[in-house]
This record gives structure tokens, C-alpha cells and sequence, in this order.
């Protein structure tokens, strides 16, 4: 399996959302694709048309003690996803956290037991802050994506994200622009600025800022389902196929 890590360098800059559409984006392509949502957020789900009540997920399956596999669902465009869901007022975020404390490997662990091919593809929403929940993920990435807004707090914030990330026990990391809008002459600038400093590992695919993504998200829809031919399918499929290319080829340099 192929693990693809998605973080962001701050809150706002679409981290949930490319990481909804490119694992739909990688289905699109006949790819297997497999969704983890590890933000307490708890938002991932809503991009796959998850009911809003429904509260299931892998934090309270595994503080309950269950099977985590049992808070897992399958999107209408065919992605398998487990989301993060909802503890109860008797549990927080922080005793999963120290659940995972105690199980350094248990992600890495729970992907050997998955009956997967080769070619799946495990895309992994994380949060923005350091422990268990990113450092498990990040260790067992085969690439990490760094989203960034094409603005001055996301280009002065994406080195010490990468660091950290690093830190974290990431292996390649990358950044990509996300919520790019080519009307705003800021926005033009700071792109060129990031292309001009980041240029060895920043994505070729630049992701505009398209409503058709809002409006997919809440008509419970994937942008390639709700707006097939809109700007921002375009640019997911885009990115799935840069996604795959690259690490069929770093697979290929590996070998």
C-alpha cells in the first residue's frame, strides 16, 4: 500500500478537502483508495456524504474497546473511509491520544492486517498539531503533502511545518498550493514567490479556488460526482494523477 499524509501549515488552508478529493480523485482513476480521518475535527466524513447525527468512528471504537474496522464506510464514488468520529463527555481527545501513546506502531500495524493490493492507495487526514495522532501517520507515509494558501502566513509558516513534519518521522514531503485564485494579484505573486523557493518539491498542480467545491460538500457530494466538469475536478484529477505518477516512479528508484 501506498500511504499519503495530508497536513497543513494552519487551520483554513483546505487540508480536509484536498484530502476528500484526491482520495476521490484516485478512485476516479480505478485506483483503490483508502480515507483515514485523524483530525479530531471529526469533518472528513461530510465530504463522503456521512450523516451529520451519525457519530461512529475510530476514536470511540477503539476507546469502547471494539473493533476499529467497524467504524469503516464506503463513500458513493467508492471510497472506503474511516472517519474520526465522536467521544463521549466521559472521554477526550487526549485519552486517544494517550491510547495511541501506549501503541507506538499500531497504525503501521493495522495497514499489515489490511487484505489490500499493492496499488492501494491510504489517504490520511491530519491534524495540525504534534503527538501520537501525527506521528503514527507520518512515519508510515510513503509522501506527505503540505497544503498551503497561496497568502504570507502559509509561505513564511511552510519550512518550519516541514521541519516538523520531519521531526515527526515524515519521509518526502511536498507542498501544494490549494485555493488559488489567478484574479488576485496577491495570490499570483505568492505563487510565483513559492515556485521560486520551493521549486524542488512543490507540486506541478496547483489547486484554484472553485465554489463547485462548497457546493459539492454540502450537497454530500465528491466534486467529481456534484460539478464533473468544473475547475476543481479538473484540478483533483490532476493531482491524483501527479500523486500516482510520483510514486511509481520513486518506487521505481527505490528498486
Amino acid at each position: 500500500m501506498k500511504v499519503i499524509t495530508i497536513i497543513g501549515t494552519g487551520g483554513g488552508v483546505g487540508v480536509t478537502t484536498v484530502s476528500a478529493q484526491l482520495a476521490t480523485g484516485l478512485v476516479a482513476q480505478s485506483r483503490r483508495s483508502i480515507a483515514f480521518d485523524f483530525s479530531p475535527g471529526n469533518a472528513l466524513r461530510l465530504h463522503f456524504g456521512m450523516g451529520w447525527e451519525d457519530e461512529t468512528g475510530i476514536a470511540p471504537q477503539i476507546i469502547a474497546g471494539k473493533p476499529w474496522h467497524e467504524a469503516a464506510y464506503r463513500s458513493a464514488s467508492g471510497v472506503d473511509f474511516v472517519p474520526f468520529g465522536r467521544l463521549e463527555d466521559s472521554h477526550t481527545v487526549a485519552d486517544f491520544v494517550a491510547w495511541l501513546d501506549k501503541q507506538p506502531a499500531w497504525f503501521s500495524s493495522r495497514l499489515e492486517e489490511l487484505d489490500e493490493p499493492a496499488d492501494t492507495y491510504v489517504v490520511c487526514d491530519c491534524p495540525r498539531i504534534e503527538g501520537a495522532l501525527c506521528s503514527q501517520v507520518l512515519a508510515t507515509a510513503h509522501l506527505t503533502l503540505i497544503v498551503l494558501a497561496p497568502d504570507a502566513l502559509s509561505y513564511a509558516a511552510a519550512t518550519a511545518s516541514a521541519q516538523a513534519a520531519l521531526a515527526q518521522g515524515a519521509q518526502e514531503i511536498v507542498y501544494v498550493i490549494n485555493g488559488f485564485d489567478p484574479a488576485r494579484a496577491l495570490d499570483r505573486d505568492v505563487a510565483t514567490l513559492m515556485r521560486a523557493n520551493f521549486q524542488h518539491c512543490l507540486v506541478p498542480v496547483i489547486l484554484h479556488r472553485d465554489e463547485s467545491l462548497r457546493e459539492a460538500l454540502a450537497s454530500k457530494q465528491s466534486v467529481f460526482e456534484y460539478a464533473p466538469s468544473s475547475q476543481a475536478t479538473y484540478d483533483f484529477a490532476a493531482l491524483a494523477m501527479w500523486v500516482v505518477a510520483h510514486l511509481a516512479h520513486a518506487q521505481e528508484k527505490a528498486a
